[in-house]
């Protein structure tokens, strides 16, 4: 049972785009990632492969209290025609855990819909950068807050790379102390059939 509690607060955190729970804000609020423009003309096929979760920008208090717990995390993306098949790997209690997902679409290229359960809804995703070859920015929003996640490549991250996500992270009022950086070894490639979270099929 412990387990079973411990695997599905996993699948929570990652369709949340954070690491913890947010505060809500007044329904009447804007919804803040409505006015983020996606990568112009986004194509998944470039987007495709391999990406490594360097930073996470959020104001969740969660985050920036157990953000030391924080793991490598690996994200494998596969177009989807117009969504895309995204495979999640970061280790649990030193297991490796793969977390399937599917970015749905939109209509808007770059723009994404991860169905979530729970009363806080659906994962808002928009992809609003990326080179295709060296890093991304993701913004996520979910019941109304907004999170912002740097991918990349490879490591190290480029100095050039880390001003641009720190001047998005001040545009989305979000401070330095609120970013977390995330390992940068460790990561898994892989997971048994006994560590496979299929979230599309449920």
């Amino acid at each position: 049972m412990v387990l079973r509690g411990r695997v599905a607060l996993l699948a929570v955190l990652l369709a949340a785009g954070s690491l913890g729970r947010w505060a809500q804000k007044p329904r009447g609020a804007p919804s803040a990632i409505s006015a983020i423009q996606p990568k112009a003309s986004f194509d998944a096929q470039q987007f495709a492969g391999t990406w490594l979760l360097a930073a996470v920008g959020s104001a969740c208090h969660f985050l920036q209290e157990q953000g030391h717990q924080a793991e490598a995390t690996a994200l494998h993306v596969a177009p989807q025609g117009a969504a895309m098949a995204v495979s999640t790997f970061r280790k649990l209690d030193g297991i490796c855990w793969q977390v399937r997902q599917l970015y749905g679409a939109t209509g808007a290229p770059g723009r994404f819909l991860l169905p979530a359960r729970g009363p806080r809804g659906a994962v808002h995703v928009v992809v609003a950068e990326t080179d295709y070859h060296g890093f991304a920015v993701l913004y996520l929003e979910r019941a109304r807050q907004l999170s912002l996640k740097l991918y990349v490549r490879s490591l190290p991250v480029s100095d050039s790379v880390l001003d641009a996500f720190e001047q998005r992270v001040a545009q989305a009022n979000l401070t330095q102390d609120q970013v977390l950086f995330f390992p940068t070894y460790g990561f898994c490639e892989a997971a048994d059939q006994f560590h496979i979270l299929d979230e599309v099929r449920r």
